[in-house]
């Protein structure tokens, strides 16, 4: 019924009837998010909304990988020497990077006891790079790597070979670039970069792109060509 002919109708039934009616116009549902309509997955903290990211990719220096030469591994965990020892505790909460990081990404957190709350034991991780949920424990820790998103060595040869020892140390422990993964997505994408390697997970290429290109802002690294066409590609998928 036109609301023309509501209000005439109110009006004779309050002259009849000596009652008042009160006129409530609903809100109109809300529409979705910006994070839900960007299709971003789970990002550590700081990362870039995909619109900044593709200013961000624009802005970046673009260079081809210069060589590896000077940079070693096997300062445990197979940290790169050049980058520190494995897993600082550089925000001095009392607990490594490495624990801090399982905290973040994983559910179900069980921590061991007379550590502070600090070292985990096991828990649940929704995977990113694979969409899987795997289980984690102390005990087979090592199918639980911590995968640094930009790479150490593509950020040797992007770059990181001109910092200091603590901006590169920095930079290993940054958890702006450090997720939780499993073994056989962690040994894939080795140190590929986003031209060589994605997830397995195509719906998590937008997420990745967004955190590779927040990584490589923050420091100043290049990306190669067929690097930032790669992001461009991705980035698109937002």
């Amino acid at each position: 019924m036109p609301r023309s002919a509501v209000a005439v109708l109110l009006a004779v039934l309050v002259a009849l009837t000596g009652c008042t009616f009160e006129w409530e116009i609903a809100p109109a549902p809300a529409g979705p998010s910006p994070a839900a309509s960007v299709g971003q997955g789970d990002v550590p903290a700081g990362t870039l909304e995909p619109a900044a990211a593709v200013a961000a990719l624009a802005a970046l220096p673009v260079a081809e990988k210069t060589s590896l030469d000077g940079y070693e591994r096997g300062c445990g965990a197979g940290e790169g020497c050049v980058f520190g020892p494995a897993w600082s505790d550089v925000d001095r909460n009392g607990c490594d990077q490495r624990n801090d990081v399982l905290h973040r990404d994983l559910t179900e957190v069980q921590v061991r006891e007379g550590t502070h709350g600090c070292v985990v034991i096991a828990g649940l991780l929704d995977d990113p790079y694979t969409g899987e949920s795997v289980l984690f424990e102390k005990a087979t820790a090592a199918e639980v790597p911590i995968d640094h998103v930009v790479p150490l060595a593509a950020a040797w040869v992007q770059g990181a070979a001109e910092w200091s020892d603590d901006q590169r140390a920095a930079f290993a422990n940054d958890l702006a670039n450090l997720m939780a993964t499993t073994r056989s997505e962690n040994s894939s994408k080795g140190d590929s970069t986003a031209d060589e390697w994605v997830p397995s997970n195509a719906a998590y290429g937008c997420s990745y792109a967004t955190v590779v290109v927040t990584v490589k802002s923050t420091y100043a690294l290049s990306v190669t060509p067929a690097e930032s066409q790669a992001l461009q590609g991705l980035l698109a998928t937002c």
